[in-house]
């Protein structure tokens, strides 16, 4: 498929003005993004994070939640081919989509990668937080506490008044649970490594699933190789109760 097939554009005006979700996520045959230590750089190929930064380059934002900022200090530019043969999509620093930080208790340091030149960065914090630091380093924008960090409608809000069409979740699995059980995510692509871990972090953390009358189910759009991976690509069918 292409990208913009994968990342459904033709798809991205949904019905309540809202930007269309694109969950993705690299795990093992057993389910595990991370290992029990926390580690999880590379359970993917090159091949495979190659082509998620070719996704991203096609949405207007990537979001992640802030123990993903804390565990792994990830960059979320969209890099390219100067940085990793492997990565074929350059995207000049005007053009990048925002990176964007959920991060209720503004925990993300001032010095954290997110934060450099290469592309816009916008944390999302509760109205409360002490976000001092981060005051002339990023677009700081202040969101109502729920009971599971923040509330991620209003932040689409935000994304949406800000162009976003189109925004690519990249976790962690807490964040990605709350997207889930409020039935905002339009389409999730799995990318699936040959291996196995036994212990370690699932994709979603959480949640309002607790039974399977809950369940979301999918209809599987796309199956395909990604160098020794498979990638999955699949539409949610509904939201979830609760």
């Amino acid at each position: 498929m292409h990208v913009s097939a994968l990342v459904g554009t033709n798809e991205w005006h949904t019905a309540d003005g809202r930007p269309y979700v694109v969950y993705k996520y690299a795990a093992t045959l057993d389910g595990r993004i991370a290992a029990a230590d926390s580690t999880s750089q590379w359970i993917t190929s090159p091949e495979s994070r190659a082509e998620v930064h070719a996704l991203r380059a096609a949405c207007q934002a990537t979001v992640v939640g802030s123990g993903t900022q804390q565990a792994d200090n990830p960059h979320l530019a969209v890099r390219s081919v100067k940085d990793d043969p492997y990565l074929v999509v350059a995207v000049p620093a005007d053009q990048q989509p925002w990176r964007v930080i959920v991060d209720t208790n503004a925990r993300t340091p001032a010095d954290a990668r997110v934060l450099d030149a290469a592309a816009p960065t916008l944390i999302a914090v509760a109205e409360d937080a002490d976000a001092a630091h981060l005051d002339d380093v990023a677009t700081l924008v202040r969101l109502p506490r729920v009971k599971e960090g923040l509330d991620i409608a209003a932040l689409l809000r935000e994304l949406n008044q800000r162009g976003v069409r189109g925004m690519f979740l990249e976790g962690g699995p807490t964040l990605a649970a709350s997207f889930v059980s409020a039935g905002l995510v339009d389409r999730v692509i799995a990318y699936i490594a040959p291996a196995l871990l036994g212990q370690g972090k699932s994709a979603l953390q959480g949640g309002t699933i607790g039974t399977i009358g809950d369940i979301l189910r999918c209809d599987l759009l796309d199956v395909a190789r990604s160098g020794p991976d498979v990638r999955l690509v699949a539409r949610p069918r509904g939201g979830v109760r609760g």
